[in-house]
């Protein structure tokens, strides 16, 4: 378990070994500091995101707000626990000065009985607000179930489990989010084109996996010149995807669009890369550096893309401002904006 809280000077002050006091003349512009230690200074304050503090009357009063963030961590989806922490880091930069204090723990998305674990010894700790990411729908029942009968605050990140109205969700609508993909694709395709759908394994226990296919096929209705091949299910290994993709091309020839459910859409464009197929308009979700060339090159046409980092923050700040200031919210839902990334927009929105 991890606790992440807002550095402080004397913080800084101990990591660079440098005084607090000459932190503070840097900040402040006064007294005889040299330009090397001026230098040092201002790349510490820079690398660890120090604010100055503007309001220290939670810390002076010696209150904290304490969050508890349980999430997983996957191969598949290797880009969601570092964009889910820098939301939290935002939160901690923005809140830390009002107390409030995350305390981080991950599961591997194989282990999600881990998850249960962690959750119940922050219980233990005292810890009765929750934002949670989930991979398994057994295992967050047990964990609400008992998150309920203690009245604690919950946010759930990224998958929706609402069945309580003290539970808020940040993410996606998945349903419209299939819904625009279809959109696209169908936009993109020729009349009577053939498109391909792989899907990952946690299809069968994923509702929200589920609802996106759903949206899209309801949408794909409206190209109805174009023909749905058979779905691939349980593809989650690179390799299995690969191979997959690769034998589809090799026995579709007409093929003409793939709508990419995998999780492992570098590894179904590397396919269409290898097989000189780079002409089949390929659309799928999420933004990481592994696609990040292959947008750049077109091979992948376009993804629908969430904001994980947006969404993190988000469900933290939900439950600092009811726990802090008070603040109650009505709506229980709180929708990311879908966005759509090719590669002539690509550049806003990789990472610096």
């Amino acid at each position: 378990m991890e606790r992440i809280t807002r550095m402080t000077l004397e913080d800084i002050a101990a990591e660079i070994g440098i005084s607090r006091t000459t932190i503070y003349k840097v900040l402040k512009e006064k007294g005889n500091v040299s330009e090397k230690t001026r230098n040092v200074v201002m790349e510490a304050l820079q690398k660890y995101n120090y604010v100055q503090n503007k309001n220290a009357r939670n810390l002076a009063l010696n209150r904290q707000y304490r969050i508890g963030y349980s999430g997983f961590r996957s191969k598949s989806a290797g880009y969601f626990s570092p964009k889910v922490r820098e939301g939290i880091n935002r939160a901690v930069r923005e809140f830390g000065d009002d107390g409030l204090e995350i305390l981080v723990s991950e599961f591997e998305v194989e282990n999600p009985w881990q998850q249960k674990t962690e959750v119940f010894r922050m219980l233990e700790q005292g810890i009765d607000s929750f934002v949670l990411a989930f991979s398994n729908t057994q295992v967050i029942e047990e964990i609400l179930t008992e998150l309920k009968a203690r009245k604690c605050r919950v946010a759930l990140l990224s998958r929706d489990y609402l069945k309580e109205d003290q539970t808020y969700y940040v993410g996606v609508d998945y349903y419209r989010s299939g819904r625009l993909a279809a959109e696209l694709l169908g936009k993109m395709l020729p009349p009577r084109g053939r498109i391909f759908i792989p899907v990952t394994p946690e299809y069968h226990d994923n509702q929200d996996i589920q609802d996106r296919l759903k949206g899209f096929l309801k949408k794909m209705e409206e190209y109805s010149d174009c023909e749905i091949l058979p779905i691939a299910h349980d593809l989650m290994e690179g390799d299995r995807v690969y191979q997959e993709v690769i034998a589809c091309i090799k026995r579709e020839p007409e093929l003409a669009g793939i709508f990419d459910l995998t999780y492992r859409l570098d590894m179904t464009a590397k396919a269409l890369r290898d097989s000189g197929r780079e002409n089949i308009k390929l659309v799928g979700f999420d933004l990481f550096w592994e696609i990040e060339k292959y947008i750049e090159e077109s091979v992948i046409d376009a993804v629908v893309y969430q904001d994980l980092s947006k969404q993190a923050y988000m469900g933290i700040k939900i439950l600092f401002e009811e726990m802090c200031y008070g603040i109650s919210y009505e709506k229980k839902k709180f929708y990311s904006k879908l966005e759509v990334i090719t590669s002539e927009n690509l550049c806003y929105f990789k990472d610096e």
